[in-house]
C-alpha cells in the first residue's frame, strides 16, 4: 500500500486536509484579522505610552517603555497562536445535530473537533502571529538567543494545550445549554486579563502576581512575552513550564472524565 493511500485511509488526516481547504476559502478574514490585531497593538502602545508620560516616569517595575512596545506586538503575536475557537466550532456542531452524527462514522468526536481547529490555528500563526513577531524582533535592542527561542516555543505549545482544552470543556456546555456565546466571551476575557493580554503581569502587587504564576493563565501570553524580553529569567520560565505541565494533564484528565459523563447524554435531539 502506498503512503499516499495510508495517509487518505486515514480519517483525522482526511479531516484535517479538508480544513485546510476550508480554511484557505477565507483568506481576507485573516488578513483583516492582522489588521485589527496591529491596531489594537498599537492602540495599546498609545495607552501605556500615555501613562508613562503623564506619570513622568522611564521605568515601571523595571519594564521600559520601549519594552512596553514590544510586550504588545509579542501579545497580539501570541494571542493569535493561542485564540479559542473550540467552543463556536462544538456550538455549531451541537445546534446542527453534528456531535451525534459524529458516532455513525469512524471518528471520535473530540479527535475530530480538534483536528478541525488546527488548520484554522495554522492559519492564524502564519498570517498574523509572524508578522506581528518580526516586528517584535526588529524593535528588540537586543538579538533572542537559541535557547530563549526554544523556552518561548515550549511555553507557546503549552499555552495552545491549555486554551485548547479549556475551550472544549467550555464547549461541552452547549450539548447542554446550546448557546455558550456569552460563557465563551467571558472566560476569553478572564484569561487574557488574568494572561497578561491587558498588561504585564509584574505590574500586578506582588501577592497576586505570586498566586497567578500558579494558574494555567500566565503560560497563555505574559510568560513567553516576558521570558523574550528577559523580565522573567530562565529559571523561572522553566518553573513556569513545569506548573503548567502539571496544568495540561489534569485538565486533560478532566476533560476525558467530563466527555464520558456528557456522551452518555447525547442524542440526535440534543447535539
Amino acid at each position: 500500500m502506498s503512503m499516499k493511500t495510508k495517509t487518505m485511509s486515514n480519517p483525522y488526516l482526511t479531516l484535517f486536509s479538508i480544513g485546510i481547504k476550508d480554511t484557505l476559502a477565507y483568506k481576507a478574514n485573516f488578513i483583516l484579522s492582522l489588521f485589527s490585531s496591529l491596531a489594537q497593538a498599537g492602540l495599546m502602545i498609545l495607552i501605556w505610552t500615555a501613562i508613562y508620560h503623564f506619570t513622568n516616569t522611564t521605568s515601571l517595575v523595571g519594564i521600559t517603555l520601549s519594552s512596553m512596545y514590544i510586550y504588545f506586538f509579542l501579545v497580539y503575536a501570541f494571542r493569535s497562536v493561542i485564540n479559542m475557537n473550540l467552543p463556536e466550532v462544538m456550538q455549531q456542531d451541537v445546534q446542527s445535530g453534528s456531535v451525534a452524527a459524529a458516532y455513525t462514522r469512524p471518528l471520535k468526536y473530540p479527535l475530530q473537533v480538534f483536528f478541525n481547529s488546527i488548520p484554522d490555528d495554522m492559519l492564524y500563526a502564519l498570517i498574523i502571529t509572524l508578522p506581528l513577531l518580526v516586528i517584535a524582533v526588529l524593535l528588540s535592542p537586543q538579538p533572542v538567543s537559541s535557547f530563549t527561542a526554544l523556552l518561548v516555543v515550549v511555553e507557546l505549545a503549552i499555552g495552545y494545550s491549555l486554551v485548547s482544552l479549556i475551550g472544549f470543556m467550555i464547549g461541552m456546555l452547549a450539548i447542554k445549554m446550546v448557546n455558550i456565546y456569552g460563557i465563551a466571551n467571558s472566560m476569553w476575557s478572564i484569561m487574557l486579563l488574568l494572561g497578561g493580554g491587558v498588561m504585564p503581569l509584574a505590574l500586578f502587587p506582588n501577592a497576586i502576581t505570586h498566586i497567578l504564576m500558579f494558574t494555567p493563565f500566565p503560560i497563555m501570553l505574559y510568560t513567553p512575552a516576558a521570558t523574550f524580553l528577559g523580565i522573567v529569567s530562565s529559571s523561572e520560565a522553566i518553573n513556569s513550564i513545569i506548573i503548567s505541565a502539571v496544568w495540561v494533564v489534569a485538565l486533560a484528565i478532566i476533560s476525558a472524565a467530563a466527555w464520558k459523563f456528557v456522551r452518555k447524554r447525547i442524542t440526535s435531539a440534543g447535539g
